[in-house]
């Protein structure tokens, strides 16, 4: 189970529940998700089944927006080998409710900083947004730096094909 970052549920105004199914067999398996108390199946999608070692995995998503975003969801699971031939229920939390946190982790903590200081009794939303444009600030330096590398790397190849081909032309193949 994977419940949607912060910055989808505050950027996109949407979330995406993630159900990964592993290690069952045989590979027939029926993935649907549904409201916490209702009966309709939702719009969902799904990954192929994919065979593993010695057995089968699977991935199905849920994306929600709106008022959806402040319900609990639930992913079915249909497959021969459930106890009881009872469809297994996997219960995600609602986002809005229990996905984002009003006072950040050890987890954002050491994302943010590199270290896992105590994080404070209270923290008001002006800095659990500062903490988030300091990751995204961190990713996108990451994202350009190493983009920036690539590119010298590229004209370096450039440079050294354009040396080796005038040396083999100009050399007539012969070295000296």
């Amino acid at each position: 189970m994977f419940l949607p970052s912060i910055a989808e549920t505050h950027f996109h105004k949407a979330g995406t529940y993630l159900c990964l199914l592993e290690d069952f067999v045989p590979d027939v398996i029926k993935v649907y998700w549904k409201a916490k108390d209702g009966n309709t199946i939702l719009e969902s999608h799904q990954g192929n089944t994919v065979k593993t070692k010695d057995a089968y995995m699977k991935v199905s998503w849920l994306t929600v927006k709106g008022k959806s975003m402040d319900e609990e969801h639930k992913c079915v699971v249909r497959h021969e080998n459930n106890k009881g031939g009872v469809d297994q229920e996997i219960l995600f939390p609602s986002i809005n409710k229990g996905v984002i946190p009003t006072v950040p982790t050890e987890a954002t903590y050491l994302l943010t900083t590199g270290n896992t200081p105590s994080p404070p009794p209270e923290c008001s939303s002006a800095e659990l947004n500062a903490d988030e444009l300091q990751l995204q600030y961190m990713n996108t330096s990451a994202y350009y730096t190493y983009l920036l590398l690539l590119l010298k790397s590229s004209v370096y190849l450039v440079v050294i094909m354009i040396c080796l081909g005038r040396r083999g032309v100009c050399g007539h193949g012969k070295s000296s």
